[in-house]
Protein backbone atom coordinates (compact mmCIF):
# COMPACT_ATOMS: atom_id res chain seq x y z
CA UNK A 1 0.00 0.00 0.00
CA UNK A 2 1.21 3.49 -0.80
CA UNK A 3 0.76 6.70 1.16
CA UNK A 4 -2.28 7.83 -0.82
CA UNK A 5 -4.07 4.55 -0.05
CA UNK A 6 -3.32 4.93 3.66
CA UNK A 7 -4.68 8.50 3.63
CA UNK A 8 -7.84 7.36 1.83
CA UNK A 9 -8.35 4.59 4.39
CA UNK A 10 -7.95 7.04 7.28
CA UNK A 11 -10.51 9.34 5.63
CA UNK A 12 -12.82 6.35 5.15
CA UNK A 13 -12.51 5.31 8.82
CA UNK A 14 -13.02 8.87 10.07
CA UNK A 15 -16.07 9.28 7.84
CA UNK A 16 -17.46 5.97 9.09
CA UNK A 17 -17.00 7.06 12.71
CA UNK A 18 -18.67 10.43 12.13
CA UNK A 19 -21.60 8.80 10.35
CA UNK A 20 -22.02 6.31 13.18
CA UNK A 21 -21.97 9.04 15.84
CA UNK A 22 -24.65 10.93 13.95
CA UNK A 23 -26.80 7.82 13.49
CA UNK A 24 -26.33 6.78 17.13
CA UNK A 25 -27.55 10.16 18.37
CA UNK A 26 -30.54 9.94 16.03
CA UNK A 27 -31.53 6.46 17.25
CA UNK A 28 -30.67 7.12 20.90
CA UNK A 29 -27.73 4.69 21.18
CA UNK A 30 -26.21 6.36 24.23
CA UNK A 31 -24.43 5.06 27.32
CA UNK A 32 -27.00 5.03 30.13
CA UNK A 33 -25.12 5.15 33.49
CA UNK A 34 -25.38 1.98 35.59
CA UNK A 35 -23.74 0.50 38.69
CA UNK A 36 -20.29 0.36 37.05
CA UNK A 37 -20.43 3.75 35.30
CA UNK A 38 -18.06 6.55 36.29
CA UNK A 39 -20.17 9.24 34.60
CA UNK A 40 -23.68 10.64 34.88
CA UNK A 41 -24.03 12.16 31.41
CA UNK A 42 -26.73 10.43 29.34
CA UNK A 43 -25.70 11.94 25.99
CA UNK A 44 -22.43 10.05 25.46
CA UNK A 45 -22.71 7.81 22.38
CA UNK A 46 -22.23 4.10 22.98
CA UNK A 47 -20.53 1.88 20.42
CA UNK A 48 -18.02 4.37 18.99
CA UNK A 49 -15.50 1.53 18.90
CA UNK A 50 -17.31 0.06 15.90
CA UNK A 51 -14.53 1.73 13.92
CA UNK A 52 -12.20 -1.07 15.11
CA UNK A 53 -14.27 -3.68 13.29
CA UNK A 54 -14.37 -1.42 10.25
CA UNK A 55 -10.56 -1.15 10.28
CA UNK A 56 -10.22 -4.94 10.50
CA UNK A 57 -12.66 -5.35 7.60
CA UNK A 58 -10.55 -3.02 5.44
CA UNK A 59 -7.34 -4.89 6.27
CA UNK A 60 -8.93 -8.26 5.55
CA UNK A 61 -10.16 -7.05 2.16
CA UNK A 62 -6.64 -5.81 1.32
CA UNK A 63 -5.25 -9.19 2.42
CA UNK A 64 -7.59 -11.06 0.04
CA UNK A 65 -9.54 -12.43 3.02
CA UNK A 66 -6.55 -14.48 4.17
CA UNK A 67 -7.32 -14.55 7.95
CA UNK A 68 -10.87 -15.74 7.26
CA UNK A 69 -11.55 -17.51 10.57
CA UNK A 70 -10.22 -14.54 12.51
CA UNK A 71 -12.54 -12.15 10.70
CA UNK A 72 -15.58 -14.42 11.00
CA UNK A 73 -14.94 -14.73 14.75
CA UNK A 74 -14.43 -10.97 15.07
CA UNK A 75 -17.62 -10.26 13.14
CA UNK A 76 -19.58 -12.68 15.34
CA UNK A 77 -18.57 -11.07 18.64
CA UNK A 78 -18.89 -7.58 17.15
CA UNK A 79 -22.46 -8.31 15.99
CA UNK A 80 -23.58 -9.83 19.30
CA UNK A 81 -21.88 -7.03 21.24
CA UNK A 82 -23.50 -4.37 19.06
CA UNK A 83 -26.91 -5.92 19.67
CA UNK A 84 -26.10 -5.79 23.38
CA UNK A 85 -25.26 -2.09 23.05
CA UNK A 86 -28.59 -1.43 21.36
CA UNK A 87 -31.12 -3.57 23.18
CA UNK A 88 -29.26 -5.84 25.61
CA UNK A 89 -28.34 -9.51 25.17
CA UNK A 90 -28.34 -12.09 27.99
CA UNK A 91 -24.82 -12.72 29.25
CA UNK A 92 -25.13 -16.45 28.48
CA UNK A 93 -25.55 -15.74 24.77
CA UNK A 94 -22.67 -13.26 24.78
CA UNK A 95 -20.36 -15.80 26.43
CA UNK A 96 -21.44 -18.52 24.00
CA UNK A 97 -20.68 -16.27 21.02
CA UNK A 98 -17.30 -15.38 22.52
CA UNK A 99 -16.37 -19.06 22.97
CA UNK A 100 -17.32 -19.78 19.35
CA UNK A 101 -15.33 -16.76 18.14
CA UNK A 102 -12.24 -17.63 20.18
CA UNK A 103 -12.50 -21.23 18.89
CA UNK A 104 -12.34 -19.86 15.34
CA UNK A 105 -9.36 -17.74 16.35
CA UNK A 106 -7.58 -20.76 17.82
CA UNK A 107 -8.24 -22.68 14.61
CA UNK A 108 -6.77 -19.78 12.61
CA UNK A 109 -3.63 -19.33 14.68
CA UNK A 110 -2.67 -22.57 16.43
CA UNK A 111 -1.82 -26.11 15.42
CA UNK A 112 -3.45 -29.16 16.97
CA UNK A 113 -3.03 -29.05 20.72
CA UNK A 114 -4.01 -31.43 23.55
CA UNK A 115 -7.62 -31.02 24.69
CA UNK A 116 -6.62 -29.59 28.06
CA UNK A 117 -4.57 -26.84 26.40
CA UNK A 118 -7.41 -26.02 24.01
CA UNK A 119 -9.86 -25.64 26.91
CA UNK A 120 -7.38 -23.50 28.85
CA UNK A 121 -6.72 -21.21 25.88
CA UNK A 122 -10.45 -20.85 25.20
CA UNK A 123 -11.13 -19.80 28.81
CA UNK A 124 -8.17 -17.39 28.84
CA UNK A 125 -9.20 -15.94 25.47
CA UNK A 126 -12.77 -15.29 26.59
CA UNK A 127 -11.40 -13.82 29.81
CA UNK A 128 -9.25 -11.38 27.82
CA UNK A 129 -12.25 -10.22 25.78
CA UNK A 130 -14.21 -9.52 28.95
CA UNK A 131 -11.23 -7.79 30.59
CA UNK A 132 -11.23 -5.29 27.72
CA UNK A 133 -14.99 -4.94 28.08
CA UNK A 134 -14.73 -4.29 31.84
CA UNK A 135 -12.26 -1.45 31.29
CA UNK A 136 -14.48 0.55 28.95
CA UNK A 137 -16.45 3.38 30.49
CA UNK A 138 -13.56 5.47 31.79
CA UNK A 139 -12.42 8.17 29.38
CA UNK A 140 -9.20 7.21 27.63
CA UNK A 141 -8.78 3.76 29.21
CA UNK A 142 -9.56 1.63 26.16
CA UNK A 143 -7.91 4.17 23.85
CA UNK A 144 -4.57 4.56 25.67
CA UNK A 145 -4.14 0.92 26.70
CA UNK A 146 -5.00 -0.43 23.24
CA UNK A 147 -2.67 2.04 21.52
CA UNK A 148 0.16 0.80 23.74
CA UNK A 149 -0.72 -2.85 23.11
CA UNK A 150 -1.19 -2.63 19.34
CA UNK A 151 1.81 -0.30 18.93
CA UNK A 152 4.08 -2.59 20.94
CA UNK A 153 3.09 -5.76 19.09
CA UNK A 154 3.31 -3.94 15.74
CA UNK A 155 6.90 -2.97 16.54
CA UNK A 156 7.72 -6.46 17.78
CA UNK A 157 6.17 -8.22 14.81
CA UNK A 158 8.16 -6.07 12.40
CA UNK A 159 11.37 -7.39 13.99
CA UNK A 160 10.54 -10.97 13.03
CA UNK A 161 8.28 -10.88 9.96
CA UNK A 162 6.45 -8.45 7.73
CA UNK A 163 3.78 -6.84 9.89
CA UNK A 164 0.16 -7.41 8.90
CA UNK A 165 -1.91 -4.62 7.34
CA UNK A 166 -4.15 -5.04 10.38
CA UNK A 167 -1.68 -3.01 12.46
CA UNK A 168 -1.72 0.37 10.64
CA UNK A 169 -5.48 0.18 10.06
CA UNK A 170 -6.23 -0.64 13.71
CA UNK A 171 -3.76 1.96 14.98
CA UNK A 172 -5.42 4.61 12.80
CA UNK A 173 -8.86 3.55 14.09
CA UNK A 174 -7.61 3.83 17.68
CA UNK A 175 -6.30 7.34 17.06
CA UNK A 176 -9.65 8.35 15.55
CA UNK A 177 -11.52 6.83 18.50
CA UNK A 178 -9.14 8.55 20.93
CA UNK A 179 -10.06 11.93 19.48
CA UNK A 180 -13.70 11.40 20.46
CA UNK A 181 -13.10 9.50 23.72
CA UNK A 182 -9.86 10.64 25.37
CA UNK A 183 -11.06 14.02 26.54
CA UNK A 184 -12.47 15.47 29.74
CA UNK A 185 -16.00 15.17 28.38
CA UNK A 186 -16.11 12.09 26.16
CA UNK A 187 -18.21 12.21 23.01
CA UNK A 188 -18.42 8.43 22.82
CA UNK A 189 -17.40 5.22 24.55
CA UNK A 190 -16.22 2.10 22.74
CA UNK A 191 -19.26 0.17 23.90
CA UNK A 192 -19.34 -3.61 23.96
CA UNK A 193 -18.87 -3.71 20.19
CA UNK A 194 -15.68 -1.67 20.42
CA UNK A 195 -14.11 -3.03 23.60
CA UNK A 196 -14.71 -6.69 22.70
CA UNK A 197 -13.58 -6.12 19.09
CA UNK A 198 -10.30 -4.46 20.07
CA UNK A 199 -9.77 -7.19 22.68
CA UNK A 200 -10.26 -9.82 19.97
CA UNK A 201 -7.85 -8.03 17.63
CA UNK A 202 -5.24 -7.72 20.40
CA UNK A 203 -5.63 -11.42 21.20
CA UNK A 204 -5.09 -12.34 17.54
CA UNK A 205 -1.98 -10.24 16.99
CA UNK A 206 -0.59 -11.30 20.38
CA UNK A 207 -0.85 -14.99 19.47
CA UNK A 208 0.84 -14.29 16.13
CA UNK A 209 3.67 -12.46 17.89
CA UNK A 210 4.11 -15.25 20.45
CA UNK A 211 4.46 -17.68 17.54
CA UNK A 212 6.95 -15.40 15.73
CA UNK A 213 9.09 -14.77 18.84
CA UNK A 214 8.82 -18.40 20.02
CA UNK A 215 8.29 -17.16 23.56
CA UNK A 216 5.25 -16.97 25.85
CA UNK A 217 6.67 -13.92 27.61
CA UNK A 218 4.76 -11.44 25.36
CA UNK A 219 1.57 -12.64 27.09
CA UNK A 220 2.59 -10.03 29.69
CA UNK A 221 1.59 -7.34 27.16
CA UNK A 222 -1.85 -7.72 28.76
CA UNK A 223 -0.60 -8.07 32.34
CA UNK A 224 -2.02 -4.82 33.79
CA UNK A 225 -5.56 -5.52 32.56
CA UNK A 226 -5.13 -9.16 33.56
CA UNK A 227 -4.08 -8.47 37.16
CA UNK A 228 -6.85 -5.90 37.69
CA UNK A 229 -9.51 -8.22 36.25
CA UNK A 230 -8.44 -11.45 37.96
CA UNK A 231 -7.90 -9.93 41.41
CA UNK A 232 -11.12 -7.93 41.21
CA UNK A 233 -13.05 -11.08 40.35
CA UNK A 234 -11.39 -12.83 43.29
CA UNK A 235 -12.30 -9.97 45.60
CA UNK A 236 -15.93 -10.02 44.44
CA UNK A 237 -16.13 -13.78 44.97
CA UNK A 238 -14.74 -13.22 48.47
CA UNK A 239 -17.52 -10.70 49.08
CA UNK A 240 -20.09 -13.19 47.79
CA UNK A 241 -21.13 -10.99 44.86
CA UNK A 242 -22.47 -12.07 41.48
CA UNK A 243 -19.48 -11.49 39.17
CA UNK A 244 -21.64 -10.96 36.06
CA UNK A 245 -23.42 -7.94 37.55
CA UNK A 246 -22.20 -4.37 37.01
CA UNK A 247 -19.99 -2.90 39.74
CA UNK A 248 -17.39 -0.27 40.64
CA UNK A 249 -14.76 -2.45 42.30
CA UNK A 250 -12.05 -2.46 39.65
CA UNK A 251 -9.04 -0.61 40.99
CA UNK A 252 -9.24 2.10 38.33
CA UNK A 253 -12.94 2.58 39.09
CA UNK A 254 -12.25 2.98 42.80
CA UNK A 255 -9.45 5.48 42.16
CA UNK A 256 -11.71 7.59 39.95
CA UNK A 257 -14.91 7.24 41.99
CA UNK A 258 -13.54 7.30 45.55
CA UNK A 259 -10.48 9.52 45.15
CA UNK A 260 -11.85 11.70 42.33
CA UNK A 261 -8.77 11.32 40.16
CA UNK A 262 -9.24 12.51 36.55
CA UNK A 263 -10.21 9.72 34.16
CA UNK A 264 -7.44 10.52 31.71
CA UNK A 265 -4.78 10.52 34.43
CA UNK A 266 -5.77 7.04 35.60
CA UNK A 267 -5.93 5.79 31.99
CA UNK A 268 -2.48 7.23 31.29
CA UNK A 269 -1.15 5.60 34.48
CA UNK A 270 -2.41 2.16 33.44
CA UNK A 271 -1.01 2.57 29.92
CA UNK A 272 2.36 3.80 31.25
CA UNK A 273 2.74 0.85 33.62
CA UNK A 274 1.94 -1.53 30.78
CA UNK A 275 4.48 0.23 28.55
CA UNK A 276 7.20 -0.33 31.17
CA UNK A 277 6.25 -4.01 31.37
CA UNK A 278 6.35 -4.28 27.57
CA UNK A 279 9.83 -2.75 27.50
CA UNK A 280 11.07 -5.33 30.00
CA UNK A 281 9.53 -8.11 27.92
CA UNK A 282 11.39 -6.96 24.80
CA UNK A 283 14.61 -6.74 26.79
CA UNK A 284 14.23 -10.34 27.95
CA UNK A 285 13.09 -12.02 24.72
CA UNK A 286 16.52 -13.55 24.11
CA UNK A 287 16.95 -14.78 27.69
CA UNK A 288 16.78 -18.44 28.63
CA UNK A 289 13.41 -19.99 29.45
CA UNK A 290 14.20 -20.15 33.16
CA UNK A 291 15.27 -16.49 33.27
CA UNK A 292 12.10 -15.45 31.40
CA UNK A 293 10.01 -17.46 33.86
CA UNK A 294 11.62 -15.71 36.81
CA UNK A 295 10.98 -12.31 35.20
CA UNK A 296 7.35 -13.18 34.44
CA UNK A 297 6.66 -14.35 37.99
CA UNK A 298 8.45 -11.31 39.42
CA UNK A 299 6.49 -8.83 37.28
CA UNK A 300 3.17 -10.47 38.11
CA UNK A 301 4.01 -10.42 41.83
CA UNK A 302 4.96 -6.74 41.64
CA UNK A 303 1.74 -5.86 39.81
CA UNK A 304 -0.37 -7.94 42.20
CA UNK A 305 1.35 -6.37 45.20
CA UNK A 306 0.77 -2.90 43.76
CA UNK A 307 -2.90 -3.73 43.25
CA UNK A 308 -3.18 -5.05 46.81
CA UNK A 309 -1.46 -2.06 48.40
CA UNK A 310 -3.48 0.45 46.40
CA UNK A 311 -6.72 -1.37 47.19
CA UNK A 312 -5.85 -1.49 50.89
CA UNK A 313 -5.11 2.23 51.00
CA UNK A 314 -8.37 3.01 49.22
CA UNK A 315 -10.30 0.86 51.72
CA UNK A 316 -8.65 2.61 54.67
CA UNK A 317 -9.35 6.02 53.18
CA UNK A 318 -12.98 5.05 52.61
CA UNK A 319 -13.38 3.86 56.21
CA UNK A 320 -11.77 7.03 57.50
CA UNK A 321 -14.13 9.12 55.40
CA UNK A 322 -17.14 7.22 56.74
CA UNK A 323 -15.97 7.69 60.34
CA UNK A 324 -15.49 11.42 59.76
CA UNK A 325 -19.01 11.71 58.33
CA UNK A 326 -20.43 9.73 61.28
CA UNK A 327 -18.63 12.02 63.77
CA UNK A 328 -19.95 15.08 61.96
CA UNK A 329 -23.51 13.74 62.18
CA UNK A 330 -23.13 13.01 65.91
CA UNK A 331 -21.75 16.47 66.61
CA UNK A 332 -24.55 18.13 64.72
Amino acid sequence: MNLIEYVLIVVFLLTGELLYLRAARHFGIVDIPNERSLHTDQTIVRGGGIVFWLAAAVSVVYSDFEPTCFFVGLSLVALVSFLDDIRGVAWQYRIYAQFVAVSLLMYQTTNLLPTLWVILLLVVGVGILNAFNFMDGSNGMTAFYSLITIGTIWYGQSLYTTASLLFPQTFAALLIFSWFNARQQAICFAGDVGSVSIGFICLYVLIEFIKASESCLPALFLAVYGIDSVLTIGYRLYLGQNIVQAHRLHLFQRIVYEQQWPHLLVAALYASIQLVVNGLVFYALDWSLSAQSVLAVGLLLVLASGYGLASQRLTKAQKKSRLSKADSVMLS
